[in-house]
């Protein structure tokens, strides 16, 4: 009788560890305290290339700015669009910004628009994204993932992510960590 429990805790406890293993291996949300591959501020020819080159129509989506309005990225077909996903706790993501909102100045009347896609559901809040959107004084629009949906389809798993789509709405690029404003024009006058 006892050694006929001990057998059934022993196949209870391993089944518990396998249940436990399998579950541990699905994806993790974003952590802020994670360890992220960065694209260096060095000349693109000095780093490690952290661009894939892609051709693939562009997952249309919607979603609303902070200001309430609805964007849709199809409506910017005939544009190139930088797709940026990001967030608030994210240091890579801090030290992006300042060239991105150069790179926006120079190039929005260029038929160039950055679309920052903030991981709402993994930030702090729409409150803390439209804290940092005013210190850093970005003047492009800045969309909200509530539901993580947008950021799934991209498959974003490294912040800061980046996709460059041309006028024809095709991704030509992809780059996960910071882009500094070299590579950002560099990607720009690359794309159609």
């Amino acid at each position: 009788m006892i050694k006929n429990l001990i057998s059934i805790i022993i196949i209870m406890c391993l089944i518990m560890i396998v249940t436990m293993n399998v579950l541990g291996n699905e994806k993790e949300p974003i952590d802020e305290n994670e360890t992220v591959k960065t694209a260096e501020t060095a000349s693109t020819n000095e780093k490690e290339d952290t661009t894939n080159q892609v051709e693939y129509v562009a997952p249309d989506f919607e979603l609303k700015t902070l200001e309430g309005e609805t964007v849709r990225l199809s409506n910017y077909v005939g544009k190139k669009v930088i797709l940026n996903f990001w967030a608030t706790w994210c240091p890579p993501c801090k030290e992006e910004v300042p060239h991105m909102q150069k790179v926006y100045e120079e190039y929005k009347n260029q038929g160039v628009e950055i679309l920052a896609v903030n991981v709402t559901n993994k930030d702090k809040g729409e409150e803390a994204v439209a804290q940092f959107v005013k210190e850093h004084g970005l003047t492009f629009k800045v969309l909200l993932d509530e539901e993580g949906f947008v950021g799934s389809t991209y498959q974003v798993l490294t912040l800061p992510t980046t996709y460059v789509i041309d006028t024809k709405g095709n991704m030509v690029d992809i780059i996960k960590g910071p882009m500094n404003e070299a590579l950002m024009k560099e990607l720009i006058n690359k794309a159609e």
